[in-house]
C-alpha cells in the first residue's frame, strides 16, 4: 500500500514537471506569437519552485502576457511582478547566461516609460564574455536572438558569436 502512493506520487510530480525546451520554445515564440505567450504564462504562472532559469522564463512569461493584457492595471501588475522574478532568478545565479540572456530580451524590448532598460550593456557583457563556454542550445539561443531582433549587439560582437 505504501509503496503504491509513493509510485503514485513520484507518477503525478513527473507528470507536472515542466519541459525546459518547451518553455524556451514558447519563450522565443511570444515576442510575436498572443497564444505562444499565453501558453509560456499557463506553463509558469504556477511555478513556485527555486530553479533560478525556470524563475526568469516565468518572470518573462508575466512581462510578455503583460504586453498582450488590455487594462492598464494588469499590464502594471503583470510587468512588475515578471520584472521581480527576472531580478530574482538574477541574484540566485548571477553567472547564469541562459538568465541574463532573459533579461536582456526583456529589456530590450520593454517601452522606456517602464524604466526597465537599465542592465542592458551588463548582460551582453556578461553573455559576450562566457557565450564559449555554454552548451549548444544556450548558444543556439544567444545566436538567434543577437542576429536576428537585437539592436545592442555589434557586427564584430556578432561575429565572435559562433556556436
Amino acid at each position: 500500500m505504501v509503496n503504491t502512493l509513493i509510485s503514485f506520487l513520484l507518477t503525478i510530480s513527473f507528470w507536472f514537471q515542466i519541459d525546459l525546451s518547451s518553455v524556451r520554445s514558447n519563450f522565443e515564440k511570444s515576442d510575436t506569437s498572443k497564444e505562444a505567450a499565453a501558453t509560456l504564462y499557463n506553463q509558469l504562472k504556477n511555478y513556485n519552485k527555486t530553479d533560478p532559469v525556470l524563475l526568469a522564463y516565468k518572470g518573462a512569461a508575466y512581462a510578455m502576457q503583460a504586453r498582450y493584457a488590455s487594462d492598464r492595471k494588469d499590464k502594471k501588475e503583470l510587468f512588475v511582478a515578471g520584472a521581480k522574478d527576472i531580478e530574482s532568478a538574477v541574484a540566485a545565479a548571477p553567472n547564469n547566461v541562459e538568465i541574463r540572456l532573459v533579461r536582456l530580451i526583456i529589456q530590450e524590448n520593454t517601452p522606456k516609460i517602464l524604466k526597465y532598460k537599465g542592465n542592458i550593456n551588463t548582460d551582453k557583457q556578461m553573455i559576450l564574455s562566457n557565450f564559449g563556454s555554454q552548451t549548444k542550445v544556450v548558444k543556439d539561443m544567444v545566436k538567434r536572438y543577437a542576429d536576428s531582433r537585437s539592436a545592442v549587439f555589434t557586427a564584430a560582437e556578432l561575429r565572435t558569436l559562433t556556436p
